[in-house]
């Protein structure tokens, strides 16, 4: 009798256990969306970027907000600058062009992962890529020169604040979708 109830609680308290686990898994996935999955998946696939980079990049810059503008002027999901815009418009032949075509889904995404595509070939490394991003790519040729905060390749200090947390939230929450979606990938 006492091994069938011992064998009956441990049944319950993996059942429990299984749903709290769906339960956080589904919470987590509204938390961290993928929205717009088949343009990134499509995009990403084109310009050779990693997805789960691309997700954790949009998270972090507008939390999936189409219409988001930022103080600085960033429009879109990637939040792409004008002049950022008008730079990848000419790189891939896009002669109609507007800077208002930063707030389509598509066009942002299109234009961020050829972004961060065509930032790879002067930041092979992640972290000083992503610095690219969000600094400017000028303003991290400076840093690599600069042997306080580089050893030529890597940035081992950043010296803007913003940019260094930029770094980390989003590699943090690239991890984040890593786990939440391993299934897909």
């Amino acid at each position: 009798m006492k091994k069938k109830r011992k064998t009956f609680r441990n049944l319950i308290l993996l059942l429990v256990l299984l749903l709290l686990m769906f339960g956080a898994y589904l919470l987590y996935t509204r938390v961290f969306p993928m929205e717009h999955e088949g343009l990134v998946e499509n995009y990403a696939e084109e310009y050779q970027v990693d997805p789960y980079l691309v997700h954790a990049l949009i998270h972090t810059e507008s939390r999936y907000q189409e219409d988001a503008v930022s103080p600085a002027g960033a429009m879109g999901l990637m939040q792409i600058t004008e002049d950022t815009g008008q730079f990848i418009a000419k790189r891939l032949n896009l002669t109609d062009f507007k800077t208002e075509d930063l707030l389509d889904p598509e066009t942002n995404i299109r234009m961020g992962i050829y972004y961060l595509s065509y930032l790879e070939e002067s930041f092979p490394l992640k972290e000083t890529r992503l610095a690219a991003y969000n600094a400017g790519p000028n303003r991290v040729k400076e840093w690599l020169l600069d042997e306080s905060l580089s050893d030529g390749e890597i940035l081992t200090n950043i010296p803007f604040e913003e940019t260094r947390k930029y770094v980390e939230r989003v590699t943090f929450r690239e991890k984040i979708y890593r786990i939440l979606y391993f299934f897909k990938g």
